[in-house]
C-alpha cells in the first residue's frame, strides 16, 4: 500500500528524441512505484519526440491522471525544458528524475521524510549507483559531501550534488533565476546561484539512485564545445565570488586537460579518481 504524501511535491522530468524507450520505461515504471508517490509526475517533451517515445508516454499519461505531458514542438535543450518544467509543477517542492535512470524505490520516502524533520533545508540529494547501459553491472558509487559547509567547499571544485537524485523547493529555484540555456553546467550553475542566495543543501549519504551511465557520458565531457562552456562557467563562479581568480583559472586548466584526452583515457580517469569502485 502507498503511503500519503505530507509534504505536497511534483517530479520532474525532461525527455527528448534521443531516449531509448525501454529505458524511458524502467524510469517511469521507478517513479509509479516508488513507496511514496509524488502528487503529480510533470513530463518536458523537449520537442518533437519518436513514434515509440510518443506511445510510451501517452500509455502511461492515460493510465495515471497524475502524470501530465507537456509539449514543446523545438528541441531547446536541458536548461530551457527544465526552466519551463520547474514553472509547470503546482507544489512546493520538485524531485528531479532523468529519462533513463532508475529510482530506488523508497527514494522518495526516505527524501521526503527528511524534509519534513529539516525544513530549513532548499536542497536535498543522495549518492548514487553508477551502472553500465545494461543497468546490469555496477561501474561505481558517485558519492558527494554531506553537510552544506562541505558543499560549498566542494562547489569549488567539482559538482557537489547528483542532479536527478535532488528534491528542492521550488521558491528557491525560482528566487535564484530558475534554470538558465546553460549546456552541460545547467544544474551546477543553479547550485551555485541557490547558495549564493543562502539557500541550505544536504545529501543523504545513502545510493538511493541507479544512473546509467555508459560510453556517451564520457564522451560528452570533451571538445572544443565543452571546452567554452568551462571557460564559461569558471569566470561565472568567479564573477559570483565562489572561487577567485587564481583558484578558477586552476580549475579552467585542470578541467581544459581531462577535456583534451581520449575518451577512453579520460573514462579511465573517472572510474579510477573521480568515483567509488564497488566490490562485486
Amino acid at each position: 500500500m502507498k503511503k500519503k504524501n505530507n509534504i505536497e511535491f511534483s517530479c520532474l522530468m525532461s525527455v527528448y528524441y534521443k531516449e531509448n524507450p525501454d529505458y524511458l520505461k524502467q524510469a517511469i515504471d521507478s517513479i509509479i512505484n516508488q513507496t511514496l508517490l509524488p502528487n503529480e509526475f510533470v513530463i518536458v517533451e523537449d520537442g518533437k519526440l519518436t513514434d515509440e517515445l510518443e506511445k510510451v508516454l501517452k500509455e502511461y499519461e492515460k493510465k495515471y491522471p497524475w502524470i501530465r505531458i507537456i509539449k514543446y514542438k523545438e528541441n531547446r535543450g536541458l536548461g530551457v525544458a527544465l526552466h519551463d518544467g520547474v514553472l509547470e509543477c503546482k507544489y512546493p517542492y520538485i524531485a528531479r528524475m532523468d529519462s533513463d535512470d532508475i529510482s530506488v524505490p523508497d527514494r522518495f520516502e526516505k527524501q521526503i521524510e527528511y524534509l519534513e524533520e529539516h525544513p530549513d533545508v532548499d536542497c536535498l540529494g543522495t549518492n548514487m549507483t553508477e551502472y553500465d547501459e545494461t543497468m546490469k553491472n555496477v561501474v561505481c558509487q558517485k558519492k558527494v559531501p554531506k553537510y552544506h559547509e562541505e558543499i560549498y567547499e566542494y562547489l569549488k571544485k567539482r559538482n557537489p550534488m547528483n542532479h536527478p537524485t535532488v528534491i528542492y523547493k521550488k521558491e528557491k529555484v525560482l528566487q535564484a533565476n530558475n534554470y538558465e540555456d546553460y549546456p552541460y553546467f545547467e544544474d551546477y550553475y543553479l547550485w551555485a546561484k541557490m547558495i549564493k542566495n543562502g539557500c541550505v543543501f544536504y545529501n543523504i549519504q545513502e545510493e538511493l539512485y541507479n544512473f546509467r551511465a555508459g560510453s556517451s557520458m564520457i564522451n560528452r565531457r570533451g571538445g572544443k564545445q565543452y571546452l567554452n562552456c568551462i571557460k564559461r562557467f569558471q569566470l561565472d563562479l568567479n564573477r559570483l565570488e565562489i572561487v577567485d581568480k587564481k583558484t578558477c583559472k586552476l580549475n579552467i586548466v585542470k578541467r581544459y586537460i581531462v577535456a583534451l584526452l581520449p575518451n577512453n583515457l579520460r573514462g579511465m580517469l573517472y572510474k579510477t579518481f573521480l568515483r567509488k569502485k564497488v566490490k562485486q
